[in-house]
């Protein structure tokens, strides 16, 4: 029954950014591939729409503006991978000749950007399943940080204690200035343990999430979400180029394109037609294979300046 309902499935064909026409022609394992990818991108945009609402929540402690953001922050990324599946697809106009490196360095930085975006997306998660032990570091963080303004405070005061001694100041003065520096200090170092226990520390807590050999194990969820993430990348480079999928996709795009400029050729010609009737110029390709451009004509050698003035007035760009 699932097998089933994924062949026929056009909303999820839909969330994997293809078209319903061209998958009707194609074989029961590529439209179960691709309904498959727009399975797992509901799945992404569901994930990135918590994730991202906690995140949000978490740093402004806003229920409401988290669960917008997040939201749209899904919606947003939803389309964005929609968009990236379908530049992942197979050329099946024939391109400009471009470069190898060039090729293999896009797909690259599209499939790098997707990995970035899935160990982004998994962060909050992560963070809310193991906070227990986050907490624990951040903890000894926060005591470390108090310990090192302790000790800073503690070598300040200090100098300009010596300060005062160097000055043969009398004993009740400086025993006085000593007793001042001690509040002040006192007062320096509750300030900044006040401010350290009132700081939100969400992002702190992420990067010690990250860097702590205590949850280096965290990586391993990262991983997943990065899996789910490029699985239906995997999924569309690896659909074979013989397939109908390709065929069909080919034989749309063409008559697209070739649709297109018919009209284009006709409505040129026709302007040509009302303002330039006296030289009865038209629309000239300089290629056989117009408008996909493939293929060139060779050039043409004009014998004297008459045979090459006859063709340039029979040519328009």
């Amino acid at each position: 029954m699932a097998n089933r309902h994924l062949e026929n499935n056009k909303t999820l064909w839909w969330f994997a950014g293809e078209d319903p026409y061209i998958l009707s022609f194609c074989s029961k394992k590529t439209k179960k591939k691709l309904a498959l990818n727009g399975l797992v991108v509901i799945i992404i945009m569901t994930i990135s729409a918590i994730s991202i609402s906690f995140g949000i929540y978490e740093i402004l402690e806003s229920y409401y503006i988290g669960l917008i953001v997040g939201i749209y922050s899904a919606i947003l990324i939803m389309f964005l991978y929609i968009f990236i599946l379908y530049t992942l697809t197979k050329d099946v106009i024939p391109p400009k000749v471009k470069s190898k490196y060039a090729s293999y360095s896009s797909r690259a930085l599209r499939i790098g950007f997707l990995v970035f975006l899935g160990v982004l997306v998994s962060q909050p998660i992560e963070y809310e399943l193991f906070s227990n032990i986050v907490n624990e570091e951040l903890t000894e963080y926060i005591a470390t940080e108090i310990e090192n303004r302790n000790n800073k405070l503690n070598k300040e005061y200090a100098l300009k204690l010596n300060e005062l001694r160097s000055l043969n100041i009398d004993e009740s003065t400086l025993q006085t200035e000593i007793l001042r520096f001690n509040k002040e200090k006192e007062l320096r170092l509750h300030n900044f343990i006040d401010y350290q226990t009132s700081r939100n520390f969400f992002v702190q807590k992420l990067i010690i999430m990250d860097s702590s050999p205590k949850t280096r194990f965290i990586w391993v969820f990262s991983l997943v979400f990065v899996i789910i993430f490029i699985f239906p990348v995997y999924q569309k480079v690896y659909i074979d180029k013989s397939t109908n999928y390709y065929f069909y996709k080919e034989k749309v795009q063409r008559k697209l394109i070739s649709d297109h400029y018919q009209k284009f050729v006709v409505t040129y010609d026709e302007i040509l037609r009302q303002d330039y009737s006296q030289f009865g110029l038209k629309w000239k390709s300089d290629y056989k294979d117009p408008p996909f451009n493939s293929v060139p004509i060779e050039d043409i050698t004009y014998n004297s300046d008459k045979e090459f003035n006859e063709w340039l007035l029979g040519e328009s760009h």
